[in-house]
């Protein structure tokens, strides 16, 4: 019989605590008065009443897996995992909440949801749950099955290998995050509306569009076009990066950013949710012959070095790309120094 315990379990959490996050946060110290006011919100927004009605639908998926407990063994499971359930919530959620959210902040949210405040509470929901949910539920799932079917099955630790594995890797993601270049803001240019509406007229992409290709008297300078939908973003560009013309196959290497950024490193850029900005390379000066280029991301030893576990793993390529289609003319009285 196929297991369905696992999907559906999963499904019931992630539904759970999407609920839940209503109340989610910023930095501050633990105290009794901020557990108790974030257990006022979580019960404002009936997050016990959703624990009830969560707990009765997994007891009866995990019925189908242990067909010979019976019903006052199902009763007194439900009852002691609605007390783990919710003490989970706040054994991990706490100390991320503190982090993004004050007290007072936290007592403003019950009765503005709506103001500058609530609309900063709502933005650090959706970090709580990348960064909690699928650990909290590849836990719970594990501590469960252990209580349900006491043997360990070949599946059980073949799920702990993975939560083992997904540990380490959130753990190297938080220190390239720490080590990560800031971009200084003032140096970034916002992309005009009009214009990334024309690069991105088929929809949103996470891919940067090419937007120009300028002649310089002693290098070419390339700019993209980078969408940032989170306030707090990584970025990398490899030094895998070049040029490569179409005619005589002479290939021209990236020599780093037009801003100055340390090429082969993790970049970062907080402030610009929802937006785009410009990111230019510079490559040694293309000859005059040269029509047209393949603009070609390529691998690199840094790249394994420096990049998240959850990147995607799409190069950034553009092929067949005409030059004169992209070339500008910088304006040497009031020129722009873009990232």
């Amino acid at each position: 019989m196929k297991n369905i315990f696992l999907p559906k379990v999963t499904m019931c959490i992630i539904a759970l605590f999407t609920l839940i996050l209503p109340a989610s946060a910023q930095n501050t110290n633990a105290t009794d008065e901020y557990k108790e006011t974030l257990k006022k919100i979580m019960d404002f927004s009936g997050t016990s009443t959703t624990t009830d009605d969560f707990l009765q639908r997994l007891s009866s998926i995990m019925k189908l897996n242990a067909p010979k407990k019976d019903e006052a063994y199902w009763n007194e499971f439900s009852k002691n995992w609605k007390e783990k359930v919710e003490n989970k919530v706040f054994e991990m959620y706490m100390p991320v909440y503190e982090k993004y959210l004050t007290l007072e902040e936290l007592k403003a949210v019950a009765a503005f949801y709506e103001s500058p405040v609530g609309k900063k509470y709502k933005e650090a929901s959706l970090i709580v749950m990348r960064e909690t949910t699928p650990l909290l539920v590849q836990q719970l799932h594990t501590e469960m099955s252990k209580e349900v079917m006491p043997e360990k099955s070949e599946r059980a630790k073949r799920g702990e290998q993975r939560l083992k594995e997904y540990e380490q890797k959130q753990k190297r993601d938080k220190e390239l995050y720490a080590q990560a270049y800031m971009l200084p803001s003032d140096s970034l240019v916002i992309v005009p509306e009009e214009v990334y509406e024309k690069a991105y007229e088929n929809g949103r992409s996470t891919t940067p569009s090419l937007y120009s290709i300028e002649r310089r008297k002693n290098d070419t300078k390339v700019t993209f076009i980078q969408p940032i939908y989170w306030d707090w973003q990584w970025l990398y560009y490899s030094p895998g990066f070049k040029i490569i013309d179409k005619k005589s196959g002479d290939e021209y290497n990236v020599r780093g950013y037009d801003g100055g950024a340390p090429m082969g490193r993790l970049l970062a850029v907080k402030g610009f949710n929802h937006k785009y900005i410009y990111i230019s390379l510079l490559f040694p000066k293309l000859k005059k012959s040269v029509k047209e280029i393949d603009i070609l991301e390529l691998p690199h030893k840094k790249d394994k070095e420096q990049l998240p576990s959850n990147d995607d793993g799409k190069s950034k390529s553009y092929f067949n790309v005409k030059v004169k289609d992209y070339q500008v003319v910088s304006d040497k009285k009031n020129k722009k120094i873009y990232y």
